[in-house]
């Protein structure tokens, strides 16, 4: 069947490369941004938020293009499919993929979790620790997969193989995208394994007591019949990796 395909010039290349386009764009605006970010001298710092604010907006609209392009790739997919007589497994097998990818968006019942920061920071205490940080998100990002969550995302970022979640001054990075307290994370699996997986990690759990009761971090965890997480925005192109097979 694979044999069919390669024998002739697929219908949908053009897609293709226009996916590896924007792909290109996503991660060379990343680049420049921590270029730019680590090249200027301190008494640009007001230059320096509108030059990130404009490169975070190219970001935004080059991820709602790599969405449209990955619609239209899915047609063009389809459409071949169906000339070669294989439309119903290939888009089966297609679906199948895109959603373990994390690409595609699903619903069904899981847990949401809000993490926000304290309100009010004690006179003399460190204001860090009235502050959500990446390494509490993280926690019970961790603590989620362990409990079999099937899709996860934080403030609409999907999590993927390759998210990464770290400090960014105030904020969190998650997907390379500034997100701000209040965290909403949600979950979808099982919702009673995903809350007893949460409260029971030592390092999440900390959050929902010590650290709430403590510090008042707005911190709270509630079962949902049915959720929506959408699919990942962002750029799937591997650097180093490749498939073992042979293939290119």
């Amino acid at each position: 069947m694979w044999c069919e395909f390669s024998m002739h010039r697929p219908p949908y290349r053009p897609a293709l490369v226009l996916v590896f386009v924007v792909l290109g764009l996503l991660i060379a605006v990343a680049f420049n941004t921590t270029n730019r970010l680590a090249e200027a001298p301190p008494g640009r710092a007001s230059e320096l938020v509108d030059v990130v604010q404009e490169l975070e907006q190219q970001r935004e609209e080059l991820q709602d293009r790599l969405g449209e392009l990955r619609s239209e790739l899915a047609v063009l997919e389809r459409e071949a499919a169906d000339d070669a007589g294989v439309s119903v497994s290939f888009s089966r097998e297609l679906d199948r993929v895109r959603q373990g990818a994390g690409l595609s968006a699903v619903i069904g019942p899981g847990v949401e979790v809000l993490l926000g920061d304290g309100t009010e920071v004690a006179s003399g205490a460190d204001p860090n620790d009235y502050l959500i940080h990446d390494t509490d998100i993280a926690a019970v990002v961790n603590a989620l997969f362990v409990g079999g969550a099937e899709a996860v995302e934080v403030n609409g970022e999907r999590l993927v193989a390759t998210t990464p979640i770290r400090c960014a001054g105030t904020t969190v990075l998650v997907n390379s995208a500034r997100l701000g307290s209040p965290y909403v994370i949600k979950a979808i699996g099982d919702p009673a394994v995903l809350e007893s997986a949460v409260l029971s990690d030592d390092s999440a759990a900390l959050l929902f007591n010590t650290y709430k009761n403590q510090y008042g971090l707005q911190v709270s965890l509630i079962r949902s019949p049915q959720l929506r997480v959408d699919g990942f925005r962002g750029s799937m192109r591997s650097q180093y990796a490749k498939p073992a097979g042979g293939g290119i």
